[in-house]
């Protein structure tokens, strides 16, 4: 049966099927079940242990299922970018959404609109007095008010207001406005990069620490709780730390926005979560680690020639922006174990449809053989999908999710 690119539904029976019985037609992404709740206690003990909330970025699987798994572990909230990813999730029964972005233009107001008739509580960032005026406008005209969050960039990076100063003025211009509720301040440190990228993103980071009590000593928030966001995957050790948030005053919370950390990979994530580990002791206190949970299981589908083999997998399967797939484990059809492919397998070129595997002596590959793929960058596969699998350690499929793209 053809599991993975189009039916949500569930396997028959109790059992499920078995990728290695080939119950299922490949290639076929999967989701272990030990990682992921590997993955989800984790964080969830670093988060506690750090004194920050998560707001997971949801972009990284658009999977509504994994949402809940996130907000039952403990997530404070969900992170998306776009109003018709807020949809989808609210949709999917999310009730509180921070939307790392700008909200802009009338149709996607309408939508978010819609979604806070429904009870959805939502904030979004805001750089601009061009586009607070317009969100005041509109919402005030709705009866609504708009929860956001003021975002401070770098010079050179993406949005933000880039000084002191224009913080300052567009929190004091947002406090005059109808419709709209200051209930923070954000900010994204990736963007900030060289050799010293740790040095540079903890300074930042302190300066938006400071910014934040400087508005808040001002008065320039709403009442209520205050939120300071920002870190992305790879270094939310960095601006726990530096923020501090058991040291800030009582109304205000920490919320870190890492997306990975749930399906993680072995590329540029792992080498990221390295990072963190290498700096933090507190994470490294906590014990174990997070692991690689996503794999893209494909046949052998040629052994055109000695030491290289043709599988049936491409870039219309698996992300290969930052790092092509690596193989990890290779099964005959049947077969009740896997085992681990040599070192010196990898693949060389990838194209639509098809992946070229260079197994150099070692190789002793057969057409219909199965090897299994972990993958860089996840979230260039996650979308590449409709419905993944979530597998057992036998590789049985548990349970099928959908994907909202």
């Amino acid at each position: 049966m053809r599991a993975l690119k189009g039916t949500g539904s569930q396997p028959p029976g109790n059992s499920g099927w078995r990728i290695l019985d080939e119950d299922v037609s490949l290639p076929i992404a999967t989701l272990h079940e030990t990682a992921l709740n590997n993955n989800l206690d984790w964080m969830a003990r670093y988060a506690r242990a750090s004194g920050v909330r998560l707001a997971p970025h949801g972009k990284t699987s658009m999977a509504p299922e994994l949402f809940a798994r996130m907000l039952d572990a403990g997530a404070w909230a969900i992170s998306l970018a776009t109003a018709p990813q807020v949809c989808a999730a609210a949709e999917a029964g999310v009730k509180r959404i921070l939307m790392a972005n700008q909200l802009v233009g009338k149709a996607n107001m309408q939508r978010i609109a819609q979604c806070l008739n429904q009870g959805l509580e939502y904030y979004c960032f805001v750089d601009s007095p061009d586009n607070a005026r317009a969100l005041s406008d509109f919402f005030s005209a709705q009866g609504l008010s708009l929860n956001v969050l003021l975002e401070m960039g770098v010079p050179g990076g993406r949005c933000g207001v880039r000084t002191e100063q224009q913080a300052i003025s567009l929190s004091a211009r947002i406090q005059r406005l109808q419709g709209l509720s200051l209930r923070g301040l954000a900010f994204y440190e990736g963007v900030i990069g060289g050799d010293d990228a740790a040095a540079r993103i903890a300074d930042f980071v302190r300066q938006m620490r400071e910014l934040a009590l400087e508005l808040y000593y001002q008065g320039r928030f709403a009442p209520g709780t205050i939120s300071i966001s920002g870190a992305g995957s790879a270094w939310y050790d960095i601006v726990a730390e530096v923020l501090d948030g058991p040291s800030l005053p009582p109304s205000m919370q920490v919320v870190i926005r890492p997306g990975c950390y749930l399906i993680h990979d072995t590329g540029i994530y792992e080498q990221a979560q390295a990072g963190v580990m290498a700096r933090s002791p507190l994470a490294c206190s906590l014990g174990g680690d997070l692991m690689n949970s996503l794999h893209v299981c494909a046949y052998v589908q040629s052994v055109p020639e000695p030491g290289m083999a043709i599988i049936g997998l491409g870039k219309r399967d698996v992300a290969f922006d930052a790092g092509l797939p690596t193989p990890q484990w290779l099964a005959r059809p049947g077969q009740q174990h896997r085992q681990p492919v040599p070192p010196d397998w990898q693949l060389i070129k990838i194209m639509d449809q098809h992946a070229m595997l260079q197994t150099g002596a070692s190789g002793e590959l057969r057409v219909g053989d199965i090897i299994g793929f972990s993958t860089s960058h996840p979230c260039l596969t996650m979308d590449k999908w409709k419905t993944i699998a979530v597998v057992d350690d036998e590789l049985c499929v548990q349970q099928l999710i959908r994907t909202e793209f």
